[in-house]
């Protein structure tokens, strides 16, 4: 009996605090689904440009993000100034590549890193945003870090979005391997510091862009690492100390409306001036970057993993430059790399240097 009345004594002075956490958790899940899930429904926002929604939502959904949704992908309305990694996904109306990408970076290994994941969605010409994949996204969790989901209010295209920010630039049609921060990580205390290196690339394959030489790049394997002319767009992080330089040169460039010479000898130059028929030119982003580098005589760092394994696998879903290639299931699993053997001391001091033929034009430094 004096069990009881304790135990009945204790339970009535907890029970104003559980009634008001019940009711906090309760009042924070509507909240959650009122402004983040129905913000979606357009149709309940005629009249009303996407910038008010953003404005008008925005700072409660950023402080929500304090809550116990931490790891909820939400719409916000500012970007986030502090973070180890910034991740930057490139998506538009792919909701299920999208979350087969957004699967695949949850299972990545961070190191306890601060990382910021923002996926932003891009829109037709004259068209709103696709609704499936907004509201596929929106009840995705991500257990790394903070998810953020930008809209653009405008369509910007792959050229729009990719030179906005200083990040590992990601688009929705790839997977990533468990360890592409680990190498990343290494790669940029190891050569980030370099006048020469542009940027680092996670694919472990690409074509040479040398138009009389053809076929693939296969570099000797004891290389572990090399320096290639052309960027690899499977997953792109630039050095920031480079891009930084780049971006105030495109602006001027822009702003002037100078037109920017074609890189010469040079796949991608040959496939500019065919979309130059179609039309297609906005597509091709990396022309200007191309140039840039090329004229600054810098270079992409690549991966050279054996059976030219990478960091992340493309698995060329329809979009703006593929057709859609068919792609087996669990086929980026033998593409990427899944055991971790890379260290420093196994790397050259000076990576080796590779011309758009696949020739090795400078050995590597130990």
């Amino acid at each position: 009996m004096r069990l009881f009345n304790y135990t009945r004594a204790t339970v009535g002075r907890c029970l104003p605090f559980i009634v008001i956490f019940l009711a906090f958790v309760s009042l924070t899940l509507w909240f959650e689904n009122k402004y983040t899930l129905k913000i979606y429904d357009f149709k309940k926002f005629i009249g009303e440009t996407d910038d008010g929604i953003v404005s008008r939502n925005g700072h409660f959904l950023e402080s929500v993000n304090a809550s116990i949704f931490l790891n909820k992908c939400r719409l916000v309305a500012n970007r986030r100034n502090t973070a180890d990694l910034r991740i930057i996904v490139l998506t538009y109306n792919r909701s299920n590549a999208l979350m087969r990408l957004l699967e695949s970076l949850d299972k990545a290994d961070y190191g306890g890193s601060t990382v910021v994941l923002e996926v932003w969605i891009d829109r037709k010409q004259n068209e709103q945003y696709s609704i499936q994949t907004v509201d596929t996204l929106s009840k995705f969790y991500f257990e790394a870090g903070f998810c953020d989901i930008h809209l653009h209010p405008t369509h910007v295209g792959l050229r729009g979005q990719w030179l906005d920010e200083i990040a590992v630039i990601l688009e929705d049609d790839l997977t990533v391997s468990p360890y592409f921060y680990k190498y990343l990580r290494l790669m940029f205390d190891l050569y980030g510091n370099r006048s020469d290196v542009s940027g680092f690339t996670l694919q472990g394959q690409s074509i040479k862009h040398d138009p009389s030489a053809g076929g693939q790049l296969d570099i000797d394997p004891k290389h572990k690492v090399f320096l290639y002319p052309t960027l690899g767009t499977s997953g792109f992080a630039p050095n920031f100390r480079q891009w930084q330089a780049f971006k105030e040169w495109l602006k001027d460039v822009l702003t002037s409306g100078t037109k920017v010479p074609l890189v010469p000898n040079h796949i991608s130059s040959v496939w500019y001036k065919q979309f130059e028929v179609t039309g297609r030119t906005d597509t091709m982003w990396e022309m200007e970057y191309l140039y840039y580098t090329w004229k600054h005589k810098q270079y992409t760092l690549y991966p050279n993993f054996k059976d030219h394994k990478g960091l992340t696998f493309n698995w060329y879903e329809d979009g703006l430059h593929s057709t859609g290639e068919r792609r087996g299931s669990g086929e980026d699993q033998r593409h990427l790399v899944m055991n971790w053997t890379l260290v420093a001391a196994a790397l050259p001091r000076i990576p080796a240097y590779v011309n758009n033929a696949g020739q090795v034009i400078k050995d590597e430094v130990p």
